[in-house]
């Protein structure tokens, strides 16, 4: 195997996380998922709070998380970034883990958990998308997509595939101008 590809190889089988994000940390979702069973089954006697913090664990196992990046933000975070607002998760729920919370203050503190986790991974969104938005800071062209502005990924990348999107307004241009632009303001990067 020539020592590039080898290369390659290794680092794609190294990476932890492909997208940046919290449901593809092995060690969050599997923090989660430990939470939910510690939780559901012994500390809720009542069923309705049950169902709604067994639907609120699930929900932040499953998509939640990322729905709400790519919704509200670019959708990407610096792995440091995201690295300490795994690291948060993680306290948090082991925290939970061995309270003495029941029913009705447990369920208050789940979605208080939710809020907390929301708040900080908001701040590792928006830090990324300043400066991934940034032309100072990003150093690399873009453009920003004046037709379809609030998508959460420029549609121009499939028309363009030369394209590749940077985030929910801007794109980072990697070949010469193309056709077809008209309608978008390119901007180079300093």
């Amino acid at each position: 195997m020539p020592p590039p590809l080898a290369l390659l190889l290794l680092l794609g089988l190294s990476a932890r996380r492909g997208w940046g994000c919290l449901q593809c940390d092995l060690s969050v979702l599997e923090a989660l998922s430990q939470l939910r069973v510690a939780l559901i089954p012994s500390r809720f006697q009542v069923q309705q709070l049950r169902a709604r913090a067994q639907a609120l664990l699930l929900g932040m196992e499953g998509p939640f998380f990322r729905d709400y990046a790519l919704n509200a933000f670019v959708g990407r975070v610096g792995i440091e970034q995201l690295d300490l607002v795994a690291s948060f998760i993680k306290n948090q729920t082991n925290s939970l883990k061995v309270n003495s919370l029941r029913d009705r203050p447990l369920l208050d503190e789940l979605v208080a958990l939710r809020e907390r986790v929301i708040k900080e991974l908001k701040k590792a969104l928006r830090s990324y998308e300043l400066k991934a938005c940034d032309p100072k800071i990003c150093r690399e062209s873009w453009i920003y997509c004046l037709f379809l502005p609030s998508l959460p990924s420029c549609p121009l990348a499939l028309c363009l595939p030369q394209i590749k999107p940077c985030c929910h307004t801007c794109c980072i241009w990697w070949f010469p101008h193309p056709k077809g632009t008209e309608g978008y303001l390119i901007f180079e990067g300093l």
